[in-house]
């Protein structure tokens, strides 16, 4: 998401455990102080694992950076088709009705993502959807779950929160006969944890060990890098894991802190974050936010420090707008992982027409992931339809090519 983390703290650990009421009140707090900064040596970790071949043997930068180089480049080319095969028929779907309840639709990638779900449905099969815009409230993605039950919707979709929140709506729900389809919920790593009937993800701890390769390969082995986590989104925690030890394997000389700063906090907290790691932790030379939606505003303090030379940002979801900025020499933005959204939409279409028919789900699209850096930013244009600088568009014509009349 597209925008999702975690504190090194687990600070998601005991939320979990929290009340549906004090979740609401801490994504209501907007102006509360970062919180649970937690600093470790990843040369430390690789020392517990003092065993690992891999470990000895990148026990020098050099070292670490040809490892790297090795999973990393491939990333940089076009990804291929490993999607379904089985057709389903989008015949007889007119009229029915999906209900899209999103975490926040003001973030660019969420945005997106319910804007285009809307058009495939409508253009492909007549169906509807209704788009709930939670802002960030438990309460308010509630509200949306009641609304679907009592207009007769036949699927509720949630959009990138924690599910296991939502288990007693979700089994509700199902009870009134809608199918529940969860997005970005982090649930390829922890299975239908909410009772869901089907999950659409990214692969975010894929998205995570490249954000930790860019970032040896960048630092020459030896770099000190902030991880900047958000720990109300669920696909967070798989994400920032992966990063932190991805670079604990590869690179014993590397240093990693991680800090927490939740979706309500990002406008107010974020650029102060940037500016008082640039003023006061000069060792800190790579600042790692979940997502390019979460850096937006951190990236206006590098510009006005003028220290991107210094400072620079890798992050994930490549969202128009903002990965542009992978051109502008002064933003700092130095790496974009993207998701291709416009995949993630036709899988989420495929999703909603399968449950529609009663077919079978499917468990993993396998949906394209490519990097963005200073190596490859040309394929990035202000100009261009996000999904051509992915290079691969065949999905689209794979996936109307199994929706059959």
């Amino acid at each position: 998401m597209t925008a999702s983390t975690f504190t090194a703290g687990r600070l998601m650990k005991a939320k979990r455990g929290m009340t549906v009421a004090s979740i609401a009140l801490a994504s209501a707090f907007v102006l509360g102080a970062c919180a649970s900064a937690t600093e470790s040596s990843v040369s430390e970790e690789t020392t517990d694992a003092a065993t690992s071949e891999t470990a000895e043997a990148v026990a020098d930068p050099a070292a670490s950076v040809a490892a790297a180089q090795e999973r990393y480049l491939p990333y940089l080319e076009e990804a291929s088709w490993q999607g379904p095969t089985e057709p389903v028929s989008i015949s007889g779907l007119e009229g029915k009705r999906v209900v899209y309840i999103s975490i926040d639709d003001g973030i660019p990638v969420l945005n997106y993502w319910s804007t285009l779900l809307t058009q495939l449905l409508e253009d492909t099969a007549g169906v509807e959807m209704e788009i709930i815009d939670a802002k960030g409230s438990v309460d308010e993605a509630n509200r949306g779950f009641q609304q679907a039950i009592a207009t007769n919707a036949d699927i509720v979709m949630l959009q990138a929160f924690y599910t296991d929140i939502f288990a007693n709506q979700i089994a509700e729900a199902q009870a009134a006969g809608l199918k529940v389809i969860t997005g970005n919920s982090g649930s390829m790593t922890r299975g239908l944890s909410g009772g869901q009937d089907v999950e659409i993800s990214f692969d975010y701890e894929l998205v995570g060990r490249l954000i930790g390769q860019w970032f040896v390969i960048d630092s020459g082995g030896e770099g000190n890098a902030l991880i900047i986590s958000s720990d109300d989104v669920p696909a967070s925690e798989p994400q920032w894991q992966a990063t932190q030890s991805e670079i604990a394997e590869l690179c014993p000389a590397c240093t990693v802190t991680v800090e927490d700063v939740q979706i309500p906090q990002w406008g107010a907290s974020i650029p102060t974050l940037f500016q008082a790691t640039i003023n006061n932790n000069p060792d800190i030379g790579y600042l790692l936010p979940i997502y390019d939606g979460q850096a937006l505003g951190g990236l206006g303090s590098i510009r006005q420090a003028g220290v991107a030379d210094s400072v620079k940002v890798g992050t994930f979801n490549a969202s128009p707008g903002i990965v542009e900025l992978l051109n502008d020499d002064t933003s700092g933005l130095a790496m974009d992982v993207g998701g291709d959204n416009t995949w993630w939409a036709y899988a989420a279409a495929d999703s909603v027409f399968r449950a529609l028919q009663g077919a079978e789900p499917i468990e993993n699209y396998n949906i394209g992931i490519r990097v963005f850096d200073q190596s490859n930013k040309d394929l990035i244009s202000a100009t261009d339809d996000e999904k051509a600088w992915y290079g691969y568009t065949g999905y689209a014509e794979e996936f109307q090519a199994l929706w059959t009349e």
